[in-house]
């Protein structure tokens, strides 16, 4: 952008954010009660920011217009400040101030709202824009450790792109922290869901026994079972450390007896091809094959045996690595998960409210 275009657009902001010096009666007549409301000393530093943001000087008129913000907070200082700060780059800063605008000046201020649309468009495609809320509401919300405020915020947090530490902190809750790496032109809107602190929770839990009748009588009743559901007692890894060390057993046994299963049958097919290439058989063997086909069967038996017990050995492990993984994920602490072998198969029994 030339020179001219960027005076022209600049004198066109300023024409329709700032107030008027020289206009109609009535437009003049309203400035005039506009500015009634800043300071003497703030009023003077807003007059110094105009005439340096009309002679295209927006480091003057930025710290014009942001020593008259620290002294008053008013609309009109906020959109001229928006203004010097997109023109210096500061994109972050003219958001959050001409956001600020939009959210106090008048709704009959039509034009100069419209301008400023236009120019916090620009700047939010620099930068992300953040909406947070917490639950429950009230918590101190901290971006990169700076406090921004309490939810629920009045407005969206303004950031640079890239990785950014959003943590929420309220009086009796755990404290929750998220990262985010939002890029320019992001939109997020982000929730925290705080959890109570064990004391917090003891005594929402206790308040009923210690308080007398009276302040019982007060409590919400809907309010224990609430606490009750959303406050899991810690559970405890014993079983399922206990679970998976049975389950690898299981699995070894398994292994181990498929390997002596699979030796037994090559020992029982070596046997039997033995006895055939002599001329024997084992429906009714001679005499001389007696000893032999015992053996031959005995290995078969012991090869049926070993089998059997690899299966079972391998269902009971399986079994018991889902128990594991069944406590482990089962969202009720009141469930309990026990593995079921039977003859004909094996499985898991489920107690608890559901």
């Amino acid at each position: 952008m030339n020179k001219h275009v960027l005076l022209c657009s600049l004198g066109l902001a300023i024409a329709l954010i700032a107030p008027a010096s020289s206009a109609q009666t009535d437009a003049g007549a309203r400035g005039a009660t506009e500015t009634e409301a800043l300071t003497d000393k703030a009023r003077q530093l807003y007059d110094e920011g105009l005439a340096a943001l009309n002679r295209s000087r927006w480091a003057e008129a930025h710290a014009s217009f942001l020593a008259a913000w620290r002294i008053k907070q008013h609309y009109q200082i906020a959109s001229n400040l928006g203004v010097a700060e997109l023109r210096l780059g500061k994109h972050r800063d003219a958001a959050e101030h001409l956001s600020w605008y939009l959210r106090e000046a008048p709704a009959e201020r039509t034009a100069q709202r419209q301008r400023a649309e236009a120019l916090l468009k620009e700047a939010l495609a620099k930068i992300a824009a953040i909406t947070i809320a917490t639950e429950p509401e009230g918590a101190e919300v901290k971006v990169d450790g700076a406090v921004v405020g309490r939810t629920p915020l009045a407005l969206p947090v303004f950031l640079e792109p890239g990785r950014h530490v959003i943590q929420a902190e309220l009086d009796g809750y755990k404290p929750q922290r998220e990262l985010i790496d939002p890029a320019a032109g992001d939109a997020v809107g982000i929730t925290l869901r705080l959890a109570r602190s064990d004391a917090q929770a003891r005594a929402a839990v206790d308040a009923p026994a210690t308080a007398g009748p009276r302040a019982a009588s007060e409590t919400p009743a809907a309010k224990l079972p609430e606490t009750a559901v959303t406050t899991p007692a810690t559970r405890s890894w014993v079983p399922v450390i206990a679970l998976g060390a049975a389950s690898v057993v299981g699995l070894g046994v398994g292994v181990g007896m498929t390997v002596a299963s699979n030796d037994a049958i090559a020992e029982k097919d070596e046997r039997k091809q033995r006895i055939l290439q002599e001329g024997g058989q084992c429906a009714e063997p001679a005499a001389a094959f007696a000893e032999r086909c015992k053996a031959l069967r005995s290995a078969g038996s012991r090869a049926d045996t070993l089998g059997n017990g690899a299966r079972v050995a391998f269902i009971a492990s399986g079994t018991l690595a889902a128990a594991a993984v069944t406590y482990l994920l089962w969202p009720r602490a009141d469930a309990t998960a026990l593995p079921e072998v039977r003859a004909d198969g094996a499985g898991i029994t489920l107690f608890g409210a559901f």
